[in-house]
């Protein structure tokens, strides 16, 4: 398909200004993506995805270890980031977070859960291990 064509089919209703001529123009509904961005998607996906109010922070403690090889109090502590916020952690580490939940994002999106709460929280948290594991391969550490 290719991303033009699908977002030609996928764009959201634009907003519109009148010109100088009074002729209505469109105006593009773009924003700057960034970590916290990214971040609210992962959530939005985990809770589409019948997550419960756990599900995030498990997803989040697994990825973490899959990713840094270690726990989110010592990725913080250790780097000397603001527990909460993540924009205070080093840059290679706001990287493989944004990638990671940007191919979560999508895997839970694309990703039926069935079971009970638990059951749908485990699977969630483990196809976020899981991904995280693929990504870690692309970094350094």
């Amino acid at each position: 398909m290719g991303f033009l064509n699908w977002w030609r089919n996928n764009s959201q209703q634009s907003d519109s200004q009148l010109d100088i001529f009074g002729n209505s123009q469109e105006l593009a509904q773009q924003e700057r993506v960034d970590g916290a961005i990214v971040n609210k998607d992962f959530n939005k996906a985990i809770k589409d995805s019948g997550g419960s109010n756990t599900a995030y922070g498990r997803a989040v403690q697994a990825e973490t270890q899959e990713l840094f090889d270690c726990d989110v109090d010592q990725l913080y502590k250790e780097t000397g980031g603001r527990k909460g916020d993540r924009s205070t952690l080093p840059k290679e580490a706001q990287k493989a977070y944004i990638v990671n939940e940007t191919l979560s994002t999508h895997r839970l999106n694309n990703t039926q859960y069935e079971g009970d709460q638990r059951q749908k929280d485990n699977a969630i948290a483990e196809d976020v291990a899981d991904t995280a594991r693929k990504v870690r391969r692309w970094f350094p550490w």
